[in-house]
């Protein structure tokens, strides 16, 4: 099957628990990507960009799973690619070998090795200064070059909630490509000081906080700066399980059982948005990156195909495969946590707290949220 832009493609596999030792990820990994025909270049290097930005245990699904990478790696050579010239990478926290936080612990040395593949941390490696044509927070934004000088970007996230990005997909996985402190996209970062605090904790036009707006324009600057690299790009989420939460302890895992892939960032994010059973035109960051013109959010203006037939699927199908239950993301406040998204699917701005005590100090009824005390956790 030829890979067409702007198209979403849909790899399903059967799963009924929330855990799964390794084979699963690499059957799904497999029905990802065996079917299509990609141009692939003859020489270079393939990235495999994970999502390891805490290197917890695989199987608490705060990181892609390093068996879905390794059946990604097994595709890619059975495709003519020599194990040479594919390295999986991010850059990450680093190493906490006292709470258990190593490549080793979480599976991606055993895994990664065993395909002949390199694991290659980014942190502390050269970056190169990457324009951001019509940047609005950022105007240039430093890039490993691993990735800027690799021949084919394989973006690979996995499915799971964010307590400020809403979902963490491929856009916002982008993140970990970025040296430090730019990496650093959701603190107050030198660019927001100027502003002050209480200018950033005041809604805006969007009902966002000002804050929350320059982050999803960070997030937007990012995926421009990353189009306008030369290699082709390619997005394949691991969907097999996924998470709701916070997006690190506090969450639960989901069967999903699928992966969706495509080379705009924006549509994949929206159809993976969409099958966790939340709405993407109420995500915040993908409201801006539609704004920005870098997408549609809407699923009816994006094709998806399931990369078992090759057929194009229709409403009906596409609603079989959602959720019926969102993964919902969660955030901290004040007696416990609260959900980002309200009963009428609305999203509720971040960091609650900071905004109502600026609400009440500018004389303005605060935004009513609904608190539950702790948040299910495995």
């Amino acid at each position: 099957m030829k890979l067409t832009d702007d198209v979403v493609y849909l790899a399903r596999v059967p799963i009924d628990t929330n855990v799964d030792s390794g084979p699963r990820y690499r059957e799904l990994a497999h029905a990802a990507l065996d079917n299509l025909d990609l141009d692939l270049p003859a020489t270079g290097k393939i990235m495999l960009k994970a999502n390891a930005t805490v290197l917890f245990p695989a199987e608490k699904r705060v990181i892609t799973h390093p068996h879905f990478l390794a059946g990604l790696a097994e595709s890619f050579i059975g495709k003519g690619i020599s194990a040479s010239r594919i390295d999986v990478g991010d850059g990450q926290s680093g190493e906490n070998p006292d709470a258990g936080h190593t490549w080793d612990k979480s599976g991606y040395t055993e895994a990664i090795a065993g395909t002949g593949a390199t694991l290659l941390p980014f942190n502390d490696t050269p970056v190169r200064d990457i324009e951001v044509a019509g940047g609005v927070v950022f105007q240039r934004y430093p890039v490993y070059t691993a990735v800027t000088d690799c021949a084919y970007l394989v973006n690979v996230p996995l499915a799971k909630c964010h307590n400020l990005g809403c979902t963490t997909l491929s856009i916002k996985n982008l993140m970990g490509i970025l040296g430090r402190p730019e990496r650093h996209l959701c603190a107050v970062q030198t660019c927001d000081e100027p502003l002050g605090e209480e200018a950033l904790f005041r809604l805006g036009d969007s009902g966002y906080s000002v804050f929350e707006e320059r982050f999803y324009h960070k997030l937007c600057d990012l995926l421009v700066a990353t189009r306008s690299l030369s290699m082709p790009r390619l997005t394949v989420v691991d969907g097999l399980i996924g998470r709701d939460g916070t997006a690190f302890n506090e969450g639960r895992n989901w069967p999903l059982g699928w992966s969706v892939v495509g080379t705009n960032e924006v549509h994949v994010d929206t159809v993976g948005t969409w099958l966790m059973g939340l709405d993407p035109e109420a995500t915040p960051y993908l409201q801006f990156a539609a704004a920005r013109e870098l997408g549609s959010i809407r699923m009816a203006d994006i094709d998806v195909v399931d990369l078992a037939t090759g057929d194009l699927l229709d409403a009906a199908a596409l609603n079989a495969a959602r959720r019926s239950e969102p993964l919902m993301p969660v955030s901290r406040c004040e007696g416990g946590y609260y959900a980002r998204y309200r009963a009428d699917g609305s999203a509720v701005p971040w960091r609650i707290d900071d905004i109502n005590v600026q609400r009440r100090k500018d004389g303005l009824e605060p935004v009513p949220v609904d608190v539950f005390a702790s948040q299910a956790t495995e």
